[in-house]
């Protein structure tokens, strides 16, 4: 199977969009600098009147906290800068406690943090730790619905969210080859797979189950606009998670589901290539915009490039990742020095009324690993 170069494929953007690319990261590197006094000891979140809202770690129900150490490894990884290091490891220590949890965010938390540190670092601390979360959250695996449940005081709830979650459990079972990762990730993809990507490649943000027998109760949403809608950064999510769960097993399924899903969210891009927050709100095109969800998604489009056979889809892909780039640092970057973050119009939960409209760390993580895979080529 191909692995297009990714400027080969598309002839006349890489020029521009390596000059963007170069600023944005300088620009990133810059806020990182701003924050970092401010944020000691606390994780940011979401920006609300100007600044960030930030969480302590006092609580297990936030899923966000593995997102500013992960920024920090981006940092360290491009620029050697061992200060960046330090600072990483600073506030991975706050997050140690979480790998006990029962919650199926836990890939969020220890992925970005923990395994890209160890990755970078070879420290066996950052493994062990990074483990037990792994083992953590497969605690939360059904055998009798082959979904890994969103949490034991949520019994027999799955999200797309989860396919994300799923990183920690590949990098376990490549760690250890411990089958048992392995089987709850490839099983619980395959059920996400059957059960939340509907027939025109959109996706189901929840599903409710009856754990002791697997049966499907109901499809509903937690934060889109409706239980039909299709809320856009799960629908970014699922093409990541699926692309890495081809990755990670060659099963031609996933491959052919991260497709299918890649080519609904691209058929409803806007002209600015920004989602608006869900794809079915009949506020479009009023609606409030999400620029999370574009960039989880140019990240793994990205990505998917890599694995596409046809060329022609490839290039398809690869334009609409670059085109989202470069529509977020024209037009979303947090030009104002007082905004905390790096992109503007996030949206973290339009029916709870939270993160409306300001800037995302998850947002901002997501936009910087993509950066990193331009520079990286």
């Amino acid at each position: 199977m191909p692995i297009y170069n990714l400027y080969d494929i598309q002839s006349g953007v890489k020029n521009n969009l390596e000059a963007l690319t170069k600023d944005a990261f300088d620009y990133i590197l810059e806020k990182i600098e701003s924050n970092i006094e401010p944020l000691r000891g606390k994780f940011p979140h979401v920006s609300k009147n100007g600044f960030w809202e930030t969480k302590e770690n006092t609580s297990d129900d936030f899923w966000t906290l593995g997102f500013w150490p992960g920024m920090l490894w981006l940092a360290y990884m491009e620029t050697k800068n061992k200060k960046y290091e330090k600072l990483a490891y600073a506030w991975m220590h706050l997050l140690e406690h979480r790998k006990n949890d029962s919650d199926h965010d836990l890939g969020f938390v220890f992925y970005p943090s923990f395994v890209k540190g160890y990755e970078l670092t070879g420290d066996i601390h950052l493994r062990n730790v990074a483990l037990i979360a792994a083992d953590s959250l497969l605690s939360l695996f059904n055998p009798k619905s082959n979904f890994i449940q969103t949490r034991p005081k949520e019994r027999g709830i799955a999200a797309i969210d989860t396919m994300m979650n799923l990183f920690l459990l590949w990098w376990a079972y490549e760690e250890t080859k411990d089958k048992r990762y392995y089987d709850a990730a490839f099983k619980h993809s395959v059920a996400t797979m059957k059960n939340l990507v509907r027939d025109d490649g959109s996706t189901v943000h929840a599903v409710k189950f009856d754990p002791m027998t697997g049966e499907i109760i109901r499809k509903f949403t937690l934060q889109g606009y409706s239980d039909t809608s299709c809320w856009s950064r799960g629908q970014s999510w699922a093409i990541y998670g699926f692309i890495v769960a081809y990755e990670k097993t060659k099963y031609d399924d996933f491959l052919i589901t991260a497709k299918r899903v890649a080519d609904y969210l691209i058929s409803h891009l806007p002209d600015d290539y920004i989602p608006y927050w869900d794809f079915n709100d009949p506020e479009i095109p009023n609606a409030v915009k999400d620029s999370s969800a574009a960039s989880i998604a140019a990240s793994a489009l990205l990505d998917l490039v890599r694995f596409v056979k046809e060329k022609a889809v490839a290039i398809r892909y690869r334009k609409t990742a670059s085109k989202i780039l470069q529509s977020l640092t024209k037009n979303y970057l947090a030009k104002d020095k007082n905004k905390p973050g790096i992109l503007i119009h996030g949206c973290l939960d339009k029916p709870m009324g939270l993160g409306i409209d300001g800037c995302t760390i998850f947002g901002d993580y997501y936009y910087m690993e993509a950066l990193t895979k331009v520079i990286r080529g």
